[in-house]
């Protein structure tokens, strides 16, 4: 009995041993995996999230990216600039310094010649000196004649050479002065167009001249466009409503009584203001300031709903910019603008859309003209037609009385032929008209008019 129970406690103790075991030996691979998991996770999270930052970069890299091509062209113009006045600069410098190299070689020339001159004398005189006793015992008298005509052609030669060398001088001071005076006019040049560049930007910041510049903008894309000679548009029309008043800028008429309505005031300053500054920054936040604005403007536009205002009126309005420009700018900062003013119904136009708008509009005018001259030479047709078949008709009546006229003459032939010749000639047979001349005898008309073939017309005048 004891071994028994000994036998069964050994056994419930490997038992035991063994589920502990075997728990052990499942956990341990459990809890590596566990691990490797977490650590799975950990990695995953942290891929996310270096996607993030790098989805994060790249989308602020090509915001930087969409302006870089305006501050290309904007360097690439005022490098072209200084390009030009360095070149002029540059040109200038080297016609000096040409013009100063001249100078000096022909200083140089003309210090030689007086070295050779100066040598010459020197000679002359050392020979004078050397022959002055015995050609002053000799005679004197010749030799002071023979040295003045020795002389007399270098003495005029120095004189030559002075006033060319004078006249050098003065040539040189000129073109130094003239080369000032350019540079002056060069710097001057600069400072007004540096002026009248910041006079220009002033000045569009006032509303008042932005808007006459709209305008002005509005009529010369309309005059481009072709439109005075095929629409009449009114500028400034106000419209009287329950909410207010309405002034759009520009209502072009389209056939068939239908108009569209044109508005200008796009909010411009801001733009202006981004351009003024230096600062990528600044620039960037009053650009999306000035989107900001386009899009508001967009939104008002829609809730004055001109189309209601006007009888035949699409559902649409034209909001005009005055460049392309400043649609480009606006599109950078936002986007979705241009869906956003279909769903408002605002057509945003630059000039060039609206040119190409505009001269849509002109072509439904050609035709619509076409179509009315169409219409009148068909009423003028129709017309001419019925004049010609009265026409017809009174030729056919002329005909119809010339033949009876005809036939009448012939009837009156036969009668004078049969009953009244017949008997005058008589008097001459028995000699009652002798000497008289013979009565000739009077032919019937054989021929009749000709027939007129205007059955049809005549028919149709008659109907």
């Amino acid at each position: 009995m004891e071994i028994a129970v000994i036998l069964l406690v050994v056994l419930l103790f490997g038992l035991a041993i063994g589920t502990a075991a075997g728990w052990f030996f499942r956990s341990v691979p459990a809890r590596a995996e566990r691990e490797q998991a977490t650590h799975a996770g950990r990695q995953r999270d942290e891929a996310l999230a270096e996607l993030r930052q790098e989805s994060a970069r790249r989308a602020s890299f090509e915001a930087l990216a969409t302006g870089i091509p305006d501050l290309q062209r904007e360097i690439e113009a005022r490098s072209l600039g200084l390009t030009q006045l360095q070149r002029t600069v540059l040109e200038i410098t080297r016609e000096k310094e040409s013009l100063a190299a001249t100078i000096e070689a022909e200083r140089r020339g003309y210090e030689e010649k007086l070295k050779l001159l100066e040598q010459a004398k020197a000679a002359l005189s050392d020979a004078f000196n050397a022959l002055s006793a015995n050609a002053l015992k000799s005679n004197s008298q010749e030799f002071l004649k023979l040295a003045q005509t020795s002389v007399a052609p270098i003495r005029e030669a120095l004189e030559k050479f002075e006033g060319k060398v004078q006249a050098l001088e003065v040539a040189r001071e000129g073109a130094y002065q003239g080369l000032v005076q350019q540079v002056s006019q060069l710097l001057d040049t600069g400072r007004q167009l540096r002026s009248e560049t910041s006079n220009l930007v002033q000045a569009l910041r006032s509303p008042v001249i932005r808007g006459q510049w709209g305008e002005i903008q509005l009529r010369r894309v309309v005059e481009m466009a072709g439109m005075l000679n095929y629409c009449d548009f009114l500028e400034q029309e106000t419209v009287r409503t329950e909410t207010g008043t309405l002034r759009p800028d520009l209502i072009v008429k389209l056939p068939a009584g239908k108009t569209i309505v044109v508005d200008a005031k796009a909010p411009v300053a801001q733009f202006l203001d981004a351009m003024a500054v230096a600062d990528e920054a600044e620039r960037k936040a009053k650009l999306q300031a000035f989107a900001r604005l386009v899009r508001d403007r967009v939104g008002e536009l829609g809730r004055k709903s001109y189309w209601d205002q006007f009888e035949h009126t699409p559902e649409l309005v034209v909001m005009f910019l005055p460049g392309d420009h400043f649609y480009s700018a606006a599109l950078q900062e936002d986007p979705a603008l241009l869906e956003y003013g279909v769903e408002q119904k605002v057509l945003i136009a630059t000039p060039v859309n609206l040119i190409g708008l505009l001269r849509a509009i002109a072509y439904g005018w050609r035709q619509e003209a076409i179509a009315a001259n169409a219409k009148e030479i068909s009423e003028l047709g129709a017309e001419l037609y019925k004049r010609i078949a009265d026409l017809g008709g009174h030729w056919l009546d002329l005909g119809r009385n010339l033949t009876r006229t005809v036939d009448a003459f012939n009837s009156a032939v036969g009668s004078l032929e049969s009953r009244v010749l017949v008997s005058a000639r008589r008097f001459r047979e028995l000699g009652a008209a002798s000497g008289a001349v013979d009565i000739a005898a009077v032919e019937p008309v054989e021929k009749g008019p000709r027939s007129l073939k205007v059955l049809d017309i005549s028919t149709a005048a008659k109907d």
